[in-house]
């Protein structure tokens, strides 16, 4: 009975690592970006094309930035410090964490060019630091992220104490469970001091 529940409860802690592997790799990598100010987002137009639409010129810049966004079916918030508009057209710029729309929209016939610049792999992962997924028009799978998230979290921790605990409990030599366990608490408090 005693080696059934020692294996079920190894069995638990090695899922719940694959569980949270994943989440600690983006929150590990986004966290070292973070830290080292590192520039990985990329900025080449990477594809450029063109729409025509109706849309209600009158409308305030940044609505009708959104207006347009919506229309087009872009996935991004309409960054509202980046929007020029002249007599002829409006600029501006849609965003999420894997790409950049700039958008150019002729206010007289309606045309629109949309050029698209891809982030890179590594400013995706970067931007899941404790992202929400509350981006517009964002498909369904996207915006459980932050379930995710804090299931992951919740897991991680259940995982650390189960992981200690079958240290402790199960080591041959009780004080290496010990000093670890110890060494592994201090870590994780001075982490959250920080």
């Amino acid at each position: 009975m005693r080696k059934l529940k020692k294996s079920l409860l190894i069995k638990l802690h090695l899922y719940a690592g694959i569980f949270t592997s994943f989440y600690l790799l983006a929150f590990g990598l986004s966290t070292l970006i973070l830290n080292h100010d590192l520039k990985v987002e990329k900025h080449d137009i990477k594809e450029k094309w063109t729409k025509t639409m109706d849309f209600d010129r009158n409308l305030p810049d940044r609505e009708l930035g959104r207006a347009i966004r919506d229309k087009l079916g872009l996935m991004g918030w309409v960054i509202g410090w980046n929007i020029e508009r002249t007599d002829e057209e409006l600029k501006f710029t849609v965003t999420h964490p894997g790409r950049d729309y700039h958008i150019v929209a002729n206010l007289d016939d309606g045309s629109i060019v949309v050029s698209e610049a891809p982030k890179g792999f590594i400013a995706v992962f970067h931007g899941l630091h404790f992202f929400n997924g509350l981006v517009p028009n964002a498909p369904f799978l996207l915006r459980t992220w932050a379930l995710y998230q804090w299931l992951a979290l919740f897991t991680f921790f259940v995982s650390l104490v189960l992981g200690l605990w079958l240290w402790i409990k199960y080591n041959y030599h009780p004080w290496e469970g010990w000093t670890f366990g110890v060494l592994a608490l201090f870590t994780f408090i001075i982490m959250l001091l920080i």
